[in-house]
């Protein structure tokens, strides 16, 4: 599964895939992810939190993501 964080994170979701699973084996396998978990637990944030304030800094939509995973049923 190549490319950026957010279209893997769509992959998994459209594939049905454990989210669970997927984080662990994504901080694993990429050093960057696993910069990324630290700086969510160092925040005090939820990940959800971090990942609006990130967006927003960074001037990305992720209404898209939002939507397909409460379809999925994956609570925010």
């Amino acid at each position: 599964m190549g490319g950026n964080p957010m279209q893997m994170l769509m992959q998994l979701m459209m594939n049905g895939d454990n989210p669970q699973t997927f984080i662990n084996n994504m901080i694993k396998n990429n050093p960057n992810a696993k910069a990324v978990m630290n700086q969510i637990q160092q925040s005090g944030m939820s990940p959800k939190q971090f990942v609006e304030q990130y967006a927003k800094q960074n001037n990305m939509d992720i209404s898209q993501m939002v939507n397909m995973m409460k379809s999925k049923g994956i609570k925010l």
